[in-house]
């Protein structure tokens, strides 16, 4: 009775041949169905965002009067460009929205 096994007891291990590697054209069809889901992902996300981002471009302006108010301390400076910088992302991210009654 032998208690160890030596490598002839064991099956052999699978190598890789040429046939198992990827190509370069298989690489191209993965980064296309990459890019694919990805737009898909982006697409379905401004779809979801636009409305809200459109409607804060639209809204964030009446916010600027009152942090204008108090701008002499730090804080109150913060907010007013905090403020500049949501209403300019609104802007970019909302630019295609059309409101339901315009269509």
């Amino acid at each position: 009775m032998r208690v160890g096994s030596s490598s002839g007891d064991s099956p052999p291990l699978p190598h890789r041949s040429d046939a198992d590697r990827l190509r370069l054209t298989d690489l191209g069809q993965y980064l296309d169905t990459l890019v694919f889901a990805a737009r898909g992902v982006w697409t379905v996300t401004l779809v979801g965002v636009r409305p809200f981002a459109f409607w804060g471009a639209v809204l964030l302006p009446l916010l600027y009067l009152p942090s204008l108010y108090g701008i002499g301390t730090g804080q109150n400076t913060a907010l007013f460009l905090d403020l500049v910088v949501w209403h300019v992302a609104s802007i970019v991210l909302g630019h295609g929205h059309t409101p339901f009654w315009s269509r």
